[in-house]
């Protein structure tokens, strides 16, 4: 128990392939572990620990660690990007500066950047580190929408063959950035796998509040229709708002509230997205029903009590799904 948040202990023989073992986060060699949970969760306390600057750990792995808040000293933002690197790390700082776009803002003084701009520097000089392990928090929460994706993607480059835990509590950062995911709740890791299987099947009630009733698919994109961009998900396709090329590999997100359920034949509507399969679970959550539904990959759907009786659905029933693309958001998974 630490500051009230009671938290696992370090193991110092992890299996092998794994590069930690820290309590029940097992991070292999070159994985992306997210740590997700809601403010307060202990996900920075858990970073912290990791990085050595909380508590009493020894034989930890160095790391190169990113402050939720990073600090910016006097001097100028050359001082400040370059400081405790050494040559061959603060020509990769450069060179991550300027693929991040803050490369016109060296001769600058550190103070007067902005918020985005200083998250970028702080990324620049973290992920130019030699070290094989990075801890990240919050690493895009200063980033606007404009310059996501070129951070998201330099990030996932510079991430390439090393250990990365980030925190974070957004659902699209969480898609983008993680290979795998564990949710943390009052201090305790409550469920780990991969993103598409923890969003899609939350282990209980209490984890389900904190992730949000949504689904997360992987795919590819195969066509287009501006704005719209159709997508191969594993067995259906998905068409939601997007603008990547075909071919790009992609994460497809909808909330469960926004699937609609049927029985019968195809359905009369305007939804581009429309999909039939079995159901293979039924399970309250709350003051609502959630759908588990095969139709290819696994769609979570929400509907009342109400709903559930009048269309007389249980485990096994054939049911079709409508979506409607406009509901659809389409992120790009970073390529190396």
């Amino acid at each position: 128990m630490l500051d009230g948040v009671a938290l696992p202990r370090v193991s110092h023989r992890p299996a092998p392939g794994v590069e930690i073992s820290f309590g029940p986060l097992q991070l292999a060699s070159g994985e992306r572990l997210v740590l997700f949970g809601p403010n307060g969760a202990g996900k920075t306390t858990a970073l912290r620990l990791l990085a050595g600057t909380l508590g009493k750990y020894r034989d930890l792995p160095r790391s190169a660690y990113l402050q939720q808040r990073p600090y910016m000293f006097r001097g100028s933002v050359r001082h400040n990007l370059l400081l405790g690197l050494d040559t061959d790390e603060g020509r990769r700082a450069e060179d991550l500066a300027d693929r991040l776009g803050v490369a016109d803002k060296l001769s600058n003084s550190g103070p007067s950047l902005s918020g985005g701009e200083r998250q970028r520097l702080a990324l620049a000089r973290t992920l130019a580190r030699s070290c094989g392990l990075v801890l990240l928090d919050e690493p895009l929460s200063a980033i606007d929408v404009r310059n996501r994706d070129v951070v998201t993607t330099v990030l996932a480059g510079a991430l390439v063959g090393r250990a990365a835990v980030i925190v974070t509590h957004d659902r699209e950062a969480a898609a983008t950035l993680g290979d795998r995911i564990a949710v943390m709740v009052d201090g305790s890791v409550r469920q780990t796998g991969t993103v598409d299987e923890v969003f899609t099947l939350p282990v209980d009630d209490e984890v389900a509040l904190v992730l949000g009733l949504g689904n997360v698919l992987s795919g590819v994109v195969v066509g287009s229709d501006d704005p719209l961009v159709e997508v191969d998900a594993g067995g259906i396709r998905v068409w939601g708002i997007g603008t990547q090329p075909v071919g790009t590999p992609v994460k497809v997100l909808f909330g469960a509230e926004t699937v609609t359920v049927h029985t019968g034949e195809t359905p009369s509507t305007s939804a581009r997205n429309i999909w039939f399969g079995e159901l293979i679970a039924v399970r309250p959550v709350g003051r609502l029903v959630e759908l588990i539904v095969d139709v290819g990959p696994r769609v979570v759907a929400v509907i009342t009590p109400g709903s559930l009786d009048a269309l007389g659905l249980e485990p096994g029933s054939r049911v079709g799904l409508t979506l409607k693309a406009t509901a659809v958001r389409v992120v790009a998974t970073p390529k190396p």
